[in-house]
């Protein structure tokens, strides 16, 4: 389980926890030594869910003129990269640890490092210039 806080925005909260529940299902899937085709569609939806919800955000940073979005966007950009890089290893080689490892290791301690930081003062400062929660 992550331990990851909670941002001012309600959008924001829904795709982390989606996010969350899919490395979850993933980790799961591995434990239950689950086919890979199996593995292959719910890690191109971990990617998919990703694009969708770091394009949610920079539309909003983009309507605030939100001040440091080219250095959040360039996080986002990094880690896609990183991710289908990640996906089309695994689909060559096959290798369950290693997809293990970057499952619970790297992805969970950027995903909880970035959500602190960059989306909770990126969230209060949306949050801040609408005066709503969205």
């Amino acid at each position: 389980m992550l331990n990851y806080p909670q941002v001012p925005l309600d959008f924001m909260n829904r795709d982390h926890a989606e996010f969350v529940a899919l490395r979850a299902g993933l980790l799961t899937q591995l434990d239950a030594l689950s086919p890979e085709t199996a593995l292959d569609g719910s890690l191109d939806e971990l990617l998919e869910h990703t694009r969708h919800h770091f394009a949610e955000e920079e539309r909003h940073m983009q309507e605030t003129r939100f001040p440091p979005s080219p250095v959040h966007k360039g996080e986002h950009d990094a880690v896609l990269a990183d991710m289908a890089a990640k996906i089309a290893y695994w689909k060559q080689g096959r290798k369950r640890d290693d997809l293990r490892d970057w499952l619970e290791g790297p992805v969970g301690d950027w995903f909880v490092n970035h959500v602190a930081t960059m989306d909770f003062v990126t969230a209060g400062f949306i949050e801040a210039q609408r005066g709503v929660r969205t």
